[in-house]
């Protein structure tokens, strides 16, 4: 066992750098979502249009399963407008969070390999 790979300190580490990857992502959402907005409104539209029958779903769902006082608090929450917009952004958000997440480790690993720790599968758990 290493001393730098357990313990509290690695621990405070990892979370720190999951906080960091995390606003890494928010950031990265937002001026992609921008960019689409301002210059792409065009693939905004389209992927709004794609996203329309999920959130039609969505209200079938809230019509059918949901007892009636809370059925028009949930559906109020969910206007056509933020329906595909809401959709898109957390989709938007999953595809950004992979690929930084995919990034960060494929640099880690770079990382690693040069430092002379060899491969990740290489050393001892």
């Amino acid at each position: 066992m290493h001393g730098s790979a357990t313990g509290p300190l690695a621990m405070l580490v990892a979370i720190v750098w999951r906080v960091l990857l995390f606003f890494v992502v928010v950031f990265l959402v937002w001026v992609t979502y921008v960019w689409l907005y301002a210059y792409q409104p065009d693939f905004l539209g389209y992927c709004y249009a794609k996203l329309r029958p999920i959130t039609i779903w969505f209200y079938s769902l809230i019509d059918t399963r949901l007892p009636d006082a809370v059925k028009y608090k949930v559906s109020a929450g969910l206007s056509d407008e933020l329906g595909p917009r809401a959709l898109f952004l957390l989709t938007l958000g999953a595809v950004v969070e992979v690929i930084v997440l995919a990034i960060f480790q494929a640099i880690r690993a770079l990382f690693r390999t040069m430092m002379g720790g060899g491969a990740p599968s290489s050393r001892p758990a």
